[in-house]
């Protein structure tokens, strides 16, 4: 029999122990996830965006947790901006994430727009970079524009007057047109949409004649026929598209712009969760299935990065789209 000390001293101890069993993040205590985490794509659905979000939704899930369930929710809206203010309000615990793109994360807040009075790595926990795209520079078939530099001299010949789509005001399609006219030295006018598939679809309509946007978004188009591609923006050709040449080797020597999809929590995300989400999106990133499907679309994948190296990857892009929001005087407000 415990004496009255002995069993005092016992259950200080125990009391102790459950406090600090209490205060641990639900990780430590094997009970993460113990519901469904919400994956926001701040995107209609259809685009290249929307298609990682639910593919890493689809295995994430099971990876942290057998029983785990991840569900994709769309809020577009303010060029992408919507969506991160929603995730960057919600509480930091792990259940509500973000897929951002390049103008989720960089344009947006880079260029002043009153949705997104955020900033990529202060006001969010970085988790993961899923992966790198080119965009490419395209136009309806029908059209009759067959080369970049036919674009281009058109562009000169009707400064203001031709129209891009876009899939928002402020997003990386926006800024990737805008910067092309701008380099063109003419202009162009601006016709936003919300979301990649509606861009397509204006091209196609002959709502518009031309869209800088992310391959993934239009490449079932340009496969299909409905629209050519006539160009990438990245530094070298895109191994999809070999034939097709990059806008600065064709008629731009300074142009190039890159975008990529990166997940991201709420800021203060405890430790352990941001590390085991960032692992369970690298374990589903690394799966043939899923890699196959991104680099279908033109996405290269990145299953080996990690919290600390997203953060450095964000500051370094943000930087980068800083300086050429600046060059082209893109104000969004």
């Amino acid at each position: 029999m415990l004496s009255r000390r002995q069993f005092g001293g016992r259950s200080a101890a125990l009391a102790l122990a459950a406090g600090t069993s209490l205060s641990r993040p639900a990780l430590a205590q094997g009970r993460f996830p113990d519901r469904a985490i919400t994956i926001v794509v701040p995107f209609a659905p259809g685009g290249a965006n929307d298609l990682a979000g639910r593919l890493l939704a689809d295995r994430m899930g099971p990876l942290l947790h057998p029983e785990g369930r991840v569900l994709v929710e769309n809020r577009p809206g303010g060029g992408s901006a919507i969506g991160a203010e929603y995730v960057r309000r919600a509480r930091p615990d792990g259940y509500t994430l973000l897929v951002g793109s390049a103008s989720t994360l960089a344009v947006a807040p880079a260029s002043g727009a009153s949705a997104a009075r955020y900033h990529p790595t202060q006001d969010f926990t970085p988790l993961t970079v899923v992966g790198t795209s080119p965009l490419g520079v395209v136009v309806p078939t029908n059209s009759g524009i067959t080369t970049i530099k036919q674009l281009v001299d058109r562009l000169k010949a009707e400064p203001g007057r031709i129209s891009y789509a876009s899939s928002g005001v402020g997003g990386v399609s926006h800024l990737g047109a805008d910067y092309l006219a701008n380099l063109a030295g003419t202009s162009a006018q601006h016709i936003p949409y919300r979301g990649g598939s509606q861009t397509a679809e204006s091209l196609i309509k002959g709502e518009t004649l031309y869209a800088v946007d992310q391959l993934g978004s239009v490449v079932g188009q340009i496969r299909d026929g409905a629209l050519r591609l006539l160009a990438v923006t990245t530094q070298t050709r895109d191994a999809n598209f070999p034939d097709v040449p990059t806008v600065a080797e064709a008629v731009l020597p300074d142009y190039e712009l890159t975008t990529w999809t990166v997940m991201v929590g709420p800021k203060d995300l405890p430790e352990e969760v941001a590390q085991a989400l960032s692992k369970a999106a690298n374990a589903a990133l690394a799966e043939p299935r899923v890699r196959e499907r991104l680099e279908s679309t033109g996405t290269t994948p990145m299953p080996d990065s990690t919290p600390a190296s997203t953060r450095a990857f964000l500051d370094r892009e943000f930087g980068l789209y800083q300086n050429i929001v600046k060059r082209i005087g893109l104000r969004l407000d």
